[in-house]
């Protein structure tokens, strides 16, 4: 599998919207498309290829500073889900972001999501809230760079 950058409003930018809409948005009755996505154009956008080329998962970091990044939207195709492609991306999302400068990461977790996240060395921050119709929890998490490997800490 081969990670990487994902540019806004490429055909690979349309393939992630398509993912993302098939895995996060039509299981709760809702599109995507519905949505307002201009703003996601100064949005880090990335993606996890099979060999093929094919897009397999997909992720989005939001700086929200030079040392902060919210993650969102991570979504992995069903076919290829329980074979660790989200594992994979969350960690290359990391590392990319920890070699930006990047050592404190958060997201919206959904609450089904939460256990995932917290293998990964996420911690839940807050109570519960609803979004996009369903519970989500605030997760955290500090990255510390050496050499070229981000080390997680809690």
């Amino acid at each position: 599998m081969n990670f990487r950058s994902i540019e806004f409003g490429s055909d690979a930018y349309r393939k992630e919207c398509a993912l993302r809409d098939a895995v996060l948005r039509a299981p709760l009755g809702r599109s995507l498309y519905d949505e307002e996505l201009a703003s996601e154009k100064q949005q880090k956008h990335f993606g996890l290829f099979d060999d093929a080329g094919h897009l397999v998962a997909c992720v989005i970091a939001v700086p929200l500073s030079p040392t902060e990044a919210k993650i969102r939207q991570m979504a992995v195709s069903m076919a290829h889900q329980k074979q660790g492609c989200g594992r994979q991306i969350i960690r290359s999302l990391e590392e990319h972001l920890a070699g930006s400068g990047h050592v404190h990461l958060s997201m919206h977790a959904r609450a089904s999501a939460v256990g995932f996240y917290e293998k990964l060395g996420y911690t839940k921050v807050g109570p519960e809230f609803m979004e996009v119709g369903i519970p989500h929890f605030r997760m955290e998490k500090r990255l510390t760079l050496y050499g070229n490997e981000a080390l997680r800490s809690r």
